[in-house]
Parts: C-alpha cells; sequence; structure tokens
C-alpha cells in the first residue's frame, strides 16, 4: 500500500485541462467527505505540522497524493467509493502512516541517501519489494492501532476479507509464505497460517530473539515510534536473508520442476549438450530462461530468477496494488524536499527525531511537547522556602513512607540461634556437641515482623483551576497568577501521577492496596465551565499538555465556581458515595481562585452539601485579592498571598490530606 506523490500543473495552465470532466470529483462533493469526520481525523492526526486534505481543486489526482515540504496528504473520495464504509478510514490512516514515514525518513540524518538505497534496492527486487511491502505493513498498521484502536475491526475485516481471505499458503513459493505470514498473523492475531515446516521454525525463531531487556525483535522492529531507518536495517539484517534463502530454494525447486518436465518430453537426439536440454556444456543446471533464444537487444542475457514466479507476484499486486508514480517523478520529489530543507538548515538530530516520534505517539505536536517539558523543569524546581528542599522530593518522601507501611510483612530469617526451626549449620553442631556444649547457636528461625495498621482505599484529589481574566494580572513581586495556577496544578498533577506509577510497581507486595486519581476542572465565566483531565490514575502527554494550554488562556468575565463544583459533585457516581462513606475512598476538591465568587451563596451551598457527604473541599487564594475565599469556603479556606508561592501551598496542602492515608 504505498502512496502517490502529487503532481502539480505548472503555473501558467489552468490544472483541469489536464483530467478529462468525467474524472472529476467537485468540490463540494470532495469537502462534504471531510467535513463528516473532520474532528476525527484531527484527532487522529495529532501533530499540526501535517495533515489529510481533499484534492486542491482541479489537482486532476484521482487517488492520493503528498506534498513533502507542506506535510499534506491529499485525497480524493473517489479512491474510496469501491470499499465498505467501515474500510475507508482504516485504508486512509494506513496511507497516512506512510506518509509519516517517508516524511521522518527524509527528515533523518543522510536520510535522502538512506531513501536512495532502500528505493534502489525495492525497485531492483520484486522478492524483496514484497518482503518490504509486507513488512512496513506491519509497522504502518500498529500505527493506525494504536491511534485509532476503535478500528480494529475493520483491520481484521480488511485482512480477512480483501487483501488474505486464505490462510492456507503452502501452495506458494516459500518466501512469500514468509512474507504473507509476519503480516496476516499479527494483523489477525487470532488465525494461525499454514505453512511449511521450515517456514513455521525460521518465523518462530525469529519471534524468540529477544533484547537484553526482552523485548522481542519482531515485535521492536514494527513499532511505530522507532525511526524508519531502524526499521529498515533490522529488516535488512534479520528478514531479508530469511528471505533470501527461502527464494533461492524456491528458485531451485522451479528450475527442477521443469527440468522434470523436459525430460519427460524429450525426443531423440537431445544430450546433455543440447542448448534445448536445460542444462550448459559443463553440466550444471542453468538458470531460468538459459537454452532459449535471447529477446531483441538482450542477446546472451539470462532471465531473471524472479521471473520465474510472475504469476504469483501478478496475484499480489492484484489485491495490494502500487499506487506510486514512476520512480523519477519521486525521485524529484524527494530532492526538492532535501534542497528546501537544507537551505533552512532544518536537519534533524536522532534525539530530535525520537523525540517527534513520542510526541506523534502521545497524540501532541512537537512543539508543545517541547514547551511543556521545558515548563516541568522550572516546576520540578520549586522549593519549599521553610525547608529549603524541592517541594517534588518532599512529596516523594511521603509516597515512599505510605508505601512502606503498606507493604506486606515478610518472614526475615534471623540466625544463628540456640533454638530453632531449620539447621542451619550441622557441622558446627558435631563439632560443638563433641566439644560439650549443650545449645550451640547453630539453628535457623523466622521472624515475623508486628503487623501493620489496616489501611485500604482510595485517594482522589480534583483541582479547579481559575480561567477569569484577572488571573492574567501579577503581584506585587511580578508573580504572573495564571503562570503560578499552572506550575502548582502541574506540580500535583505530575506528583500524584508518579505515585501512581510506584504503587503500580509495587502493588503485587502491598498489604492493602490503594489507588490514586487525579482529575483536573476549570472556571470562569460559562464558556469556561468544564473538565481539563478526567478523574484516572494516569497522566498522559496529551492530557499535560491540555492542561497546560487550557490555563493559559484566561478570557472568563465571571468568577461561577459553583458552576463548575455542581459538575463536579453531580459527576461523582454512586458507589463512590458509598466507598467514601465506608472510609474507603478519601476525596479532596481543592479549588484556586484570585476573585470573589460570582454567586458567594451558591457556593457555600454546594460546598457544604459536598462536605456532608464526606468530600474535603478546600479553597485557596491567590494573593490577597483571593482573600474572599477564606468566608467562603471556611472552614477550609486559606490564601497564598504571593503566587510565586503556589505550587508550595498545594504541596502543603496535599502533604497534609497524605499523612494519615
Amino acid at each position: 500500500m504505498n502512496i502517490e506523490v502529487l503532481k502539480m500543473a505548472a503555473k501558467d495552465k489552468d490544472p483541469k485541462e489536464l483530467v478529462p470532466e468525467a474524472a472529476q470529483t467537485s468540490d463540494a462533493e470532495m469537502q462534504a467527505f471531510f467535513e463528516e469526520d473532520r474532528d476525527f481525523l484531527r484527532a487522529y492526526i495529532g501533530d499540526d505540522s501535517i495533515g489529510i486534505e481533499p484534492a486542491p481543486p482541479g489537482s486532476g489526482l484521482k487517488t492520493l497524493g503528498i506534498d513533502l515540504e507542506k506535510g499534506k496528504m491529499y485525497v480524493n473520495p473517489d479512491f474510496f467509493t469501491q470499499m465498505r464504509d467501515s474500510k475507508k478510514p482504516y485504508v486512509l490512516f494506513h496511507e497516512f502512516e506512510h506518509f509519516r514515514e517517508l516524511r521522518d525518513l527524509l527528515a533523518e540524518k543522510n536520510g535522502d541517501k538512506i531513501w536512495r538505497k532502500h528505493r534502489a534496492k525495492v525497485k531492483a527486487s520484486k522478492r524483496y519489494s514484497i518482503l518490504d511491502n509486507t513488512w512496513d505493513d506491519t509497522r504502518m498498521n500498529r500505527g493506525v492501532d494504536s491511534r485509532a484502536p476503535a478500528l480494529e475491526d475493520a483491520r481484521e475485516a480488511l485482512y480477512k476479507e480483501d487483501l488474505f481471505p486464505e490462510t492456507d499458503f503452502t501452495k506458494l513459493p516459500k518466501h512469500l509464505q514468509f512474507a504473507y505470514t509476519l503480516l496476516r498473523e499479527r494483523m489477525v492475531p487470532n488465525e494461525a497460517c499454514i505453512v511449511a515446516p521450515d517456514v513455521r521454525a525460521e518465523i518462530d525463531r525469529l519471534r524468540g530473539i529477544k533484547s537484553k531487556s526482552g523485548v522481542p525483535l519482531l515485535e521492536y522492529a514494527s513499532r511505530p515510534d522507532i525511526p524508519p531507518s531502524v526499521r529498515i536495517a533490522l529488516q535488512d539484517k534479520y528478514l531479508d536473508p530469511v528471505s533470501k534463502r527461502f527464494f533461492d530454494e524456491d528458485v531451485e525447486r522451479r528450475q527442477k520442476d521443469q527440468q522434470q518436465q523436459g525430460d519427460q518430453g524429450q525426443g531423440e537426439g537431445q544430450g546433455e549438450d543440447d542448448p534445448k536440454s536445460g542444462k550448459d556444456p559443463e553440466g550444471e543446471q542453468a538458470p531460468d530462461g538459459a537454452g532459449q533464444k535471447p529477446e531483441k537487444g538482450q542477446k546472451g542475457k539470462r532471465k531473471n530468477p524472479e521471473d520465474q514466479f510472475k504469476k504469483e507476484y501478478a496475484e499480489y499486486d492484484e489485491k495490494n496494488p502500487d499506487k506510486a508514480l514512476p520512480a523519477e517523478d519521486i525521485d524529484k520529489a524527494v530532492k526538492k524536499y532535501i534542497e528546501a530543507k537544507q537551505k533552512t538548515g532544518t536537519e534533524k538530530t536522532e534525539e530530535e527525531m525520537l523525540q517527534e516520534a513520542y510526541a506523534r505517539e502521545a497524540g501532541v505536536s512537537v512543539e508543545d511537547l517541547r514547551t511543556y517539558q521545558n515548563f516541568w523543569s522550572e516546576v520540578e524546581n520549586i522549593q519549599n522556602p521553610e525547608t529549603n528542599e524541592r517541594v517534588i522530593e518532599e512529596l516523594r518522601a511521603i509516597f515512599r513512607k505510605i508505601i512502606a507501611e503498606r507493604m506486606a510483612p515478610r518472614l526475615r530469617p534471623k540466625l544463628p540461634t540456640t533454638e530453632g526451626e531449620i539447621l542451619a549449620r550441622p557441622a558446627d553442631a558435631v563439632a560443638a556437641i563433641k566439644a560439650g556444649i549443650q545449645e550451640p547457636a547453630v539453628w535457623e528461625t523466622v521472624e515475623v515482623h508486628e503487623k501493620l495498621l489496616e489501611r485500604f482505599g482510595n485517594f482522589d484529589v480534583t483541582l479547579v483551576g481559575d480561567r477569569s481574566s484577572s488571573m492574567t494580572e501579577s503581584d506585587p513581586a511580578g508573580a504572573v497568577k495564571n503562570i503560578e495556577q499552572r506550575k502548582a496544578v502541574a506540580l500535583i498533577l505530575e506528583a500524584l501521577a508518579e505515585f501512581s506509577r510506584e504503587l503500580e510497581d509495587v502493588r503485587r507486595d502491598l498489604l492493602y492496596d490503594l489507588h490514586v486519581r487525579t482529575e483536573g476542572w476549570a472556571f470562569g465565566d460559562d464558556s469556561e465551565i468544564g473538565i481539563l483531565k478526567p478523574l484516572s490514575e494516569t497522566l498522559t502527554e496529551k492530557e499535560r499538555v491540555a492542561v497546560y494550554k487550557t490555563l493559559a488562556d484566561t478570557p472568563g468575565n465571571a468568577t461561577k465556581d459553583f458552576k463548575v463544583l455542581e459538575k463536579i459533585r453531580d459527576s461523582i457516581p454512586e458507589e463512590d458515595w458509598q466507598r467514601i462513606a465506608d472510609k474507603k475512598l478519601r476525596k479532596i476538591i481543592i479549588v484556586l481562585s484570585d476573585g470573589n465568587s460570582s454567586d458567594q451563596t451558591a457556593t457555600q451551598r454546594v460546598t457544604r452539601a459536598l462536605r456532608e457527604k464526606g468530600a474535603i473541599v478546600v479553597g485557596v487564594g491567590i494573593t490577597k485579592s483571593g482573600d474572599a475565599i477564606r468566608t467562603t469556603y471556611a472552614p477550609d479556606g486559606r490564601v497564598c498571598e504571593k503566587a510565586g508561592q503556589l505550587g508550595v501551598t498545594l504541596g502543603e496542602l496535599l502533604k497534609e490530606h497524605l499523612k494519615d492515608l
């Protein structure tokens, strides 16, 4: 499944002249095709630097096309009219992954050289081309699966109904059995293919190869987040030699079959030295086509051994059509892109490429990811002025203590003792008895440490940010309130996400389980009220960036904290309220604000309702302008007079409610 490079018309010509009117799709039809799922497309791509768009009006594009410099893949909806609706998005995204891979490869250091070398190898050998395409499709489809898991059924249907409906490959040449099985068994995991025993043995061997850290070779070599050059290198090192060996066996087998057929039809007078016998004068088997009259202009040149598999290759092409333009057109497109990249000095380092791959997997743009990572490096260094310790380290100390107190007691051996369950030192025992010592210290016993206090449950933290316009103001020390709010929120979310990961690592050793969840909300006027991060034990890169970017925008003309508290109250399921009542869940809601509530009475009413049901609700005023929070959220209203200390304040608040968890 390759992609066609868009060949735009010259500026002095009308592109519509290049394609018959009947072949054109109306602009309205193309726009309708994309408008229907525009949000889904945007969410799938997850990177503002690239995109999928309808083919430009009058471009004459019949299928797919790309513009490497603009980072766009263009689509003519007519390309998908032959497919069932459920398969269309999967095919579209699969092709987009090819485009993404090509762009990534060209962005690598010496990427153009790697691409040209690889392209030449693909053009020179159909056998290698099929191996490359099937294995690369495995990687492309894993990319689609990771970004659109809901399309899994469409993927299986595509491979079971259209591409490889049969699972018995034993009638095919072994090099094709090998390539097809690698792809189909990955795409339809619950169906094993039937192949020759030695092909199965090779696939099993490759599946058994693992790195020192235990990562399987085939799993790593098809990951969508590794650089494309690594995929090619691993393919050439591990898969291609196997494919080539099977190919050589297939060629030899075909030649023997042809020789047997030739021997059966031989008449008298055809000896081994006869040109039509199929053997050369030295008695060795000649390649297929030897002894036949060379074609015009090919005097003395033997046929390509791959010609013996024309039928099988044609069947593959029929189901997996190659949509690429002639190689020279692709070369021109690549050359143009490389020249533009060199002019702008955008040659990328390996670190930059890995970061781009990670950003794509996370569903965010590289720029947003870098911005957040730089921002977090500042947050990590927030210090508590009273202890001169980083707040994050103080929280980590509490996390370690909580985990230690929940660890299951272990049986610890104690030796030597004068009595016990195990004779640990028999030789010493014999010597001691001979020496007249009646109770030698040669035994080992087991101590059970004191049983821990009973601890159990969940701990939820809900952070509520202020998006009112006054948050753009600075305090007397020059600290901007919405910047400091972002730091404080990021500090708590990141700290608790780290705590949750540590719990997951030791969960099997915990005597009393614990789950830590976080969520984020915001308020301002009606349009600013909403969720920033859903309640969960994780904090993804996409969620980190979303919280950071949303809290940076504070346009609200009101302080409707009561409305967001009502939404939070209504979002808590009845089973959670029951767990709170049973002391199996502690839920703390922290509201940040720098001004008076738009309706203090309504805020007090919903706060009281939450507290009566067992939730902990705390209000934190940001600078003296938020002093009204003391009364609005009494008795748990407090003020952080210096915006720059908001992270410390929230850290102390979290420590306070974690200490007896």
